[in-house]
């Protein structure tokens, strides 16, 4: 049959593959990368170059630009262009940048030359669409492939401003895009060659790898297959066994197996002449131990009968125990109500005395009001009677002053013509008198209906003091009632609370017992029910003993079949 490739050498081949792949990859990568790089960093270059050549223009001379009638370009009074063209032809020897400084659109200094008739681009124009972005808006602009005096240009425009921040032309700085691609180009020539080398010699490495494991495989399996043929006199080489790699491990463990296999056959050999000369003697080591079970058996089903019987007597004792914690339980349920019941019967008298206490002292207050409104009557009586009194001096005064004013009249008349003025007076003097003594008559009969309801009301003011007072004194005696109550509830309470710790403790007892019992009960089925099983073992244990002496008998035979076949290994002291 025709040799395949080793699992080894596949798995070189499989690794070198991925190796290739990775460096393609990665190589494809880098070059994409470093061309970006490459183009940021020259987009930077270019950018910096423009921003400096601006700075040296604006700070080297003062003033603004302008064109002069000649035609020149002026930074404020001076003409700068030789002295410009210049600097900036060294700049471009030194850096291969080509610069150029446009007054408006038309290139006044720069260092290009056109293609074509090889003369210095002085006087032409930038593109409209260069205009447009940077001298129209004012706003710097990139140009890559651009096609200036016939050549490729990778390019920066940035506006060229006067003092006021008008925009008058352009700063531009540049290189050839054939040079950019160059230096790209030799770069990732250079990437690939490297890539090149590190596959080359990885590929060389691999395959003395796969040469080495090759050999190191074929001394192993040659040495495996002649210990499966039965030479155990095999030996494998030395400098493989040394090895500290995987293949080393793998030489190092195959002769261990070697060198186990000697001891093991050699020890096989040995053991299986003892092993014959055992089985004789556990043949008649089983008689014996036969004759021993049975008298075991008699004696483990009498323990039986007893585990029984105690079992049953440990199953009424946890009967009995469960009435009683049934009890207790009844009673906790009990004294738990009863103490519920304390606990609401202590709020409720704590709540009537509390109400007792606020209609003791709102009592209080009602009396101390009827005081006041007595006192207030008594004052309004006084003022009556003082008004009746005033009323009836007023009847008096009316009385007198109708006389006066009858007497007036009297005297008017006599004096004839000359009294009827006083007359007149008189009677108005009378009228209002008579009116007097009525209003004085009427106020009179007020006064006296006033002291008649105010006696009444003083006579009611006294009765419901008198209530109030009885009212006061039932309250009283009432609360200390009510205290008495909350004495004995508080008594009940902690009577209450006592035996309820007592039930729990009763409880807690009934528990610790009821389980020592279950405890009892469940080792006693266990003795049962292990002395059955203890029974049954022994006799199981008989018929054991009886084929442990028909094995031994086997095992002889068994012995001398091993040894038979353990002679198929060929051992070196053979």
């Amino acid at each position: 049959m025709k040799k395949g490739i080793s699992f080894v050498g596949k798995i070189c081949l499989a690794a070198l593959s991925l190796l290739i792949i990775t460096a393609v990859v990665t190589t494809g990568i880098g070059v994409t990368k470093v061309k970006k790089a490459y183009y940021d960093s020259f987009e930077e270059e270019l950018f910096l170059s423009a921003v400096q050549l601006s700075d040296i223009v604006s700070h080297q001379w003062e003033g603004d630009w302008s064109i002069s009638e000649d035609g020149e370009l002026l930074k404020g009074d001076t003409a700068i262009h030789d002295t410009l063209q210049a600097q900036l032809d060294a700049l471009t020897e030194r850096t291969e940048i080509s610069y150029t400084l446009f007054y408006g659109n038309v290139r006044y200094v720069t260092t290009m030359f056109d293609s074509t008739t090889g003369e210095r681009m002085e006087g032409t124009t930038a593109s409209e669409a260069v205009t447009d972005i940077v001298i129209d808006n004012g706003e710097e602009y990139l140009a890559a492939n651009f096609d200036i005096g016939g050549k490729k240009w990778y390019a920066y425009y940035c506006p060229l401003t006067n003092s006021d921040g008008t925009v008058v032309g352009m700063i531009f700085a540049g290189r050839e895009t054939d040079d950019v691609e160059t230096a790209l180009s030799a770069a990732g020539l250079n990437m690939i060659s490297v890539a090149i080398i590190f596959i080359l010699i990885s590929i060389i490495v691999g395959v003395y790898m796969i040469i080495t494991a090759r050999k190191i495989t074929k001394n192993v399996v040659g040495g495996l297959k002649e210990l499966s043929q039965g030479n155990l006199t095999v030996t494998f080489e030395e400098k493989y066994i040394n090895r500290k790699d995987e293949y080393g491990e793998i030489t190092r463990s195959a002769d261990g197996l070697r060198a186990k296999l000697v001891d093991v056959i050699s020890t096989t050999l040995e053991l299986s002449d003892e092993v014959t000369k055992s089985g004789e003697s556990l043949s008649t080591s089983a008689e014996t131990a036969s004759h021993v079970s049975d008298q075991v058996a008699e004696a483990v089903g009498d323990i039986s009968k007893g585990a029984v019987a105690q079992a049953e007597n440990v199953e009424d004792s946890v009967g009995n125990t469960n009435d009683m914690g049934n009890s207790i339980d009844d009673i906790n349920v009990s004294v738990d109500d009863l103490s519920n019941a304390t606990v609401e019967m202590l709020d409720a008298a704590k709540r009537t005395v509390l109400a007792l206490d606020e209609l003791m002292e709102q009592n209080k207050t009602v009396m101390a009001s009827m005081v006041d409104i007595d006192n207030q009557i008594k004052a309004t009586n006084k003022a009556v009677k003082e008004i009746a009194d005033a009323s009836n001096s007023i009847s008096e005064i009316a009385s007198q002053t109708n006389l006066l004013s009858l007497n007036a009249s009297i005297e008017a008349a006599r004096a004839g013509e000359y009294g009827k003025g006083f007359g007149v007076v008189a009677s108005e003097i009378g009228s209002l008198a008579e009116q007097s003594k009525t209003a004085a008559i009427t106020i009179n009969d007020i006064v006296e209906n006033l002291v008649d309801e105010s006696s009444k009301s003083m006579e009611i003011i006294e009765k419901l003091s008198e209530g109030f007072t009885q009212q006061n004194e039932h309250l009283n005696d009432t609360k200390s009632d009510m205290d008495g109550v909350l004495s004995n509830v508080n008594n009940v309470e902690q009577n209450t609370e006592t035996i309820s710790h007592k039930v729990r403790l009763l409880k807690t007892a009934r528990e610790q017992l009821t389980d020592i019992i279950s405890e009892l009960s469940a080792i006693s089925q266990q003795n049962a029910a292990s002395s059955e099983e203890t029974n049954a073992s022994m006799e199981e244990l008989n018929a054991t003993f009886a084929l442990i002496s028909n094995s031994a008998s086997d095992l002889k035979g068994l012995a001398e079949s091993l040894n038979n076949k353990v002679n198929f290994f060929k051992l070196a002291t053979e």
